[in-house]
């Protein structure tokens, strides 16, 4: 038995464009973090008022809109890099994008009256992440084939997890003993990782890029998607509050944690580096159960678990400054996020035709984007509440459940892979 599942392991997870996959992952996991919530931290210590901490969260727009330039990446040739590829040529071009605004980002020297520079800055960034993850996304479907799907996603959330320890923890370390501008330029030097990745990862064979119109790269994916069932608007709800909940949490998590006391290495080593951990492991576990209940059963049960765990911050609110507490919640929190993470993206790889994967999963991740903007209220709320803190968790809670009553209705939509796992609980 135990032999088996050594050799399933390997068989799964072990093949190398499986394993590329997570280190395609890790600059992708880098790039929210560094261009929204790290930022959000920088702003908090310099002193910037909390509901302007919360609507900074409006810079991860071009997340949500980014489906609108999703057929660009199909048709749109970079010039001298074309030859690599269509895919290959985008990978290269975005990350060395990304790495100049991270150190633009880097020098723009925020103060408490004057911090819109960084958020300009922050907002280009994150209209070139958003483009680097249409980019990943379509690659990943692209070059696995339908037993590589489930580890593939597996894989993304196991780099992406440790691309955002690096970029959530890392930053707060050597901004403790330098200074952001120091940190931010360590972080730029990382994301060249995308670089050296796609120089070692083939094309995907398939690709057609030549004379496609403007139809057959954006208006047609939608038009299949929205033709194959009159339920499509049940999905693209599903899609966006699924995580609202979680996105109120995440919003503000850091400011929380700062007030009741802990210190920026404390959030680093345990909201950061023991909770990326921890997000990992659910991961891996929310594979396990994907294959056990199936796809829409799958989103049920971790949907629910990792509402459950919210509840856990009341926990939080009442002890205060306790490291033990604050170890305990964020392990049963990161583990039924990461676990809720992969049923959920394991779902929309599946939602999509692979003739249109860059436009049609790019429009489902903008919807899965858009939870943060619509959160970006979380600081005001907190404000209004006099930062009554147990009453902002429990309305994350009730946020949450709206997506998990849909769960019942979306299950009807018919996937867009054939052989895809059997829909049912």
């Amino acid at each position: 038995m135990i032999q088996k599942f050594k050799s399933n392991l390997v068989e799964l997870y072990l093949k190398p464009r499986v394993i590329s996959i997570a280190f395609f992952a890790f600059p992708y996991g880098m790039m929210f973090f560094l261009a929204i919530s790290t930022p959000q931290i920088w702003l908090k210590e310099i002193g910037v008022a909390n509901t302007n901490i919360g609507f900074f969260a409006l810079v991860s727009i071009p997340y949500v809109l980014k489906f609108l330039w999703a057929p660009m990446v199909d048709v749109v040739k970079i010039p001298f890099l074309h030859r690599m590829g269509q895919r290959r040529s985008w990978l290269v071009f975005i990350h060395s994008s990304l790495i100049l605004g991270l150190l633009a980002l880097g020098f723009s020297n925020p103060t408490p009256d004057n911090f819109w520079l960084t958020g300009f800055i922050a907002l280009a960034l994150a209209f070139l992440a958003a483009t680097q993850d249409i980019i990943i996304d379509a690659y990943r479907i692209e070059i696995l084939d339908k037993n590589q799907s489930i580890p593939g996603v597996s894989m993304l959330i196991f780099g992406y997890r440790i691309g955002s320890l690096v970029a959530k923890a890392g930053p707060l370390y050597l901004a403790h003993y330098f200074n952001w501008t120091v940190a931010y330029c360590v972080m730029a030097v990382l994301i060249s990782v995308g670089i050296f990745t796609t120089l070692l990862n083939p094309e995907p064979v398939h690709l057609e890029t030549k004379n496609r119109s403007l139809y057959q790269t954006f208006l047609k994916p939608l038009q299949e998607f929205v033709g194959r069932s009159p339920l499509w608007p049940f999905v693209f709800l599903f899609c966006v509050i699924y995580r609202l909940g979680d996105a109120m949490i995440n919003n503000m998590a850091s400011v929380f944690y700062l007030e009741i006391g802990f210190t920026l290495p404390q959030i680093a080593s345990v909201t950061n580096v023991f909770g990326i951990c921890a997000t990992i492991v659910g991961g891996f576990l929310g594979a396990i159960v994907v294959r056990q209940l199936k796809i829409y059963g799958s989103l049920l049960f971790c949907g629910i678990t990792h509402t459950l765990s919210h509840l856990l911050f009341l926990l939080l609110t009442a002890v205060g400054n306790n490291l033990y507490a604050l170890y305990g919640v964020i392990a049963v929190e990161h583990v039924t996020g990461g676990m809720s993470t992969c049923a959920f993206f394991v779902y929309i790889s599946r939602l999509c035709r692979l003739n249109f994967t860059a436009t049609q999963f790019a429009l489902l991740t903008s919807l899965w984007s858009l939870a943060t903007p619509l959160a970006s209220f979380s600081g005001w709320l907190v404000d209004c509440l006099n930062s009554n803190w147990a009453s902002f968790f429990w309305c994350s809670v009730i946020a949450a459940l709206p997506g998990l009553f849909l769960i019942a209705v979306i299950r009807k939509y018919p996937f867009g892979n054939e052989g895809a796992l059997d829909q049912g609980a």
